[in-house]
């Protein structure tokens, strides 16, 4: 018969890549039974390494500890129930890589959109917009009453900055305050929408991004026919076709008055 080596706690550990608390929280949760000396000394047997690294990897597969207990230390465990457990975590870890990889690709593209603005408050294009999808939430003074807008709002908000807040203006002059982003995002991020989004195919835009000091006053006059971005517009003789954007990128400098902002207006061109 084949002895069984123990390991002291210290001694366990260390061979085990984890620490002594690590072990102790486990031996508490009932997961793991080392014996013990006459003198309160704590032994872990050798093949209490098999616990331990199966409690390791359904930790890192998002597993509670009290659902690793219950794996663990159930007489029979029905490992459909377990592998279903497993791919319902797993595919909530895909979702927040996608989201992750999303949040780090779209500072990336802000940092790549923000170097023309060193040197110039302002910079512009025109080119093809992408598909977007627009989530009204306010009418600049008050909230929206519609309850479609509320029952998608919380998932929209949960994925700012990738969700740009940006007004919306009509060619009557009303102002609506929402959500925008583009229509991939929406496929990419699973988010939930339903007929109270509104949804914009490509369109030829003028293009006017800027860096602006932010004033109490300069948030009023973001849809001002003598705001610079529509100065720029009409010495190029291009004309407004329809509603725009503005989005808010993102502020640079809270430290003096309200500070920076920057973002861009999507401006449709009659062709």
């Amino acid at each position: 018969m084949i002895e069984i080596k123990e390991y002291r706690i210290g001694e366990f550990a260390k061979y085990l890549g984890v620490t002594p608390d690590l072990l102790k929280h486990y031996e508490d949760q009932g997961i793991i039974r080392p014996s013990r000396s006459d003198s309160g000394y704590r032994y872990y047997p050798f093949n209490t390494t098999m616990i331990l690294i199966e409690c390791i990897r359904l930790r890192n597969y998002g597993m509670t500890l009290r659902e690793i207990r219950e794996i663990l230390t159930a007489h029979q465990q029905d490992s459909a129930s377990v592998n279903r457990r497993l791919s319902e975590n797993v595919e909530h870890m895909k979702e927040e890589i996608l989201l992750d990889e999303a949040l780090a690709a779209d500072y990336d593209d802000f940092l790549a959109w923000q170097a023309p603005l060193a040197e110039h408050d302002f910079d512009w294009e025109i080119r093809w917009s992408r598909p977007m999808a627009f989530l009204p939430h306010t009418d600049r003074y008050d909230f929206l009453q519609d309850p479609r807008i509320y029952e998608i709002l919380k998932s929209w908000m949960s994925y700012i900055p990738i969700v740009k807040s940006s007004m919306k203006a009509e060619r009557d002059g009303r102002i609506t305050w929402g959500l925008l982003v583009e229509e991939r995002m929406i496929r990419q991020l699973h988010l939930p929408f339903n007929d109270i989004v509104e949804f914009y195919p490509p369109y030829k835009v003028f293009y006017y991004k800027f860096r602006a000091a932010l004033t109490h006053s300069s948030l009023e006059s973001f849809d001002s026919p003598s705001h610079p971005a529509f100065q720029a517009l009409h010495a190029l003789n291009l004309e407004l076709h329809d509603a725009y954007f503005r989005p808010t990128l993102m502020p640079a400098d809270w430290q003096k008055d309200l500070g920076y902002q920057y973002g861009y207006y999507a401006i449709p061109l009659r062709t």
